[in-house]
């Protein structure tokens, strides 16, 4: 073989090596980036603005305050939501037994309308106080940094009829890790609820948790007083009325 030809082979498994080290130090910094890309920075500003209250929801009222913000994420379009936005409503939390302000309400329709609140940070605290409700009272056998459960324990209670909300869910507190505001870590060893075909419709009106079968959000099923459970509410700004929770 001549000395130009070994050369050559060396000087090709050479380049080869080369380009072998290249691709896997480009595969991992492809890995090792990705997470960071999925993040939105609009996701990042909600979650720091009110993780502060979620956190409070969590030591008053023992809701997990990932669930908490995964929730108002989704419910309030990352606080864009028009309910969200005119109503500082981020949970679609209906008015009955509201004695303050209502929003959205349509005496022609008999609709029952939207709480109206203050601030946000009032919306987040009735909305752990609502969880207290004994509809839900199943959730608090679940480890408060069980995530999973929760998530599910919701549509299981019949917070929501969207079928894909607890892997919404799920997909939010892992993808910007919000169990750590909860002292855990992400739960790997059980399957997330496979999604389905997307719901059409759109704004806060997806997450109609009190809606009944048969009815739309917008036309409310009547309930009587007995069948709705009144809660107490200490809101964050003074001058607010108070209100109670239907938890039928």
């Amino acid at each position: 073989m001549s000395l130009n030809l070994e050369r050559k082979i060396i000087d090709f498994f050479s380049i080869s090596k080369q380009i072998s080290h290249f691709c896997l130090i480009f595969a991992l910094f492809c890995a090792l980036s990705a997470p960071a890309q999925t993040k939105h920075q609009q996701y990042l500003d909600y979650i720091d603005r009110y993780k502060q209250v979620a956190l409070q929801s969590a030591r008053e009222y023992g809701v997990p305050a990932s669930i908490t913000l995964a929730q108002g994420l989704l419910e309030s379009y990352v606080g864009k939501s028009k309910m969200a936005v005119e109503a500082n409503n981020h949970f679609g939390i209906k008015a009955y037994h509201w004695k303050g302000e209502v929003y959205g309400r349509s005496d022609s329709l008999g609709t029952v309308g939207y709480r109206k609140y203050g601030a946000p940070e009032d919306s987040f605290l009735d909305h752990a106080r609502f969880l207290k409700g004994p509809r839900y009272s199943v959730l608090y056998q679940f480890d408060i940094t069980d995530y999973r459960s929760w998530a599910q324990g919701l549509r299981d209670c019949g917070y929501a009829e969207d079928v894909n909300y607890p892997a919404k869910l799920i997909n939010i507190i892992e993808q910007y890790e919000l169990y750590a505001l909860d002292g855990g870590k992400r739960i790997d060893d059980s399957p997330i609820v496979q999604p389905v075909e997307e719901e059409t419709a759109t704004g806060s009106d997806r997450w109609h948790h009190r809606k009944r079968r048969g009815h739309t959000a917008e036309q409310p099923t009547a309930q009587s007083p007995s069948q709705e459970q009144q809660h107490s509410y200490t809101p964050l700004r003074q001058g607010h009325v108070a209100s109670s929770a239907d938890n039928d």
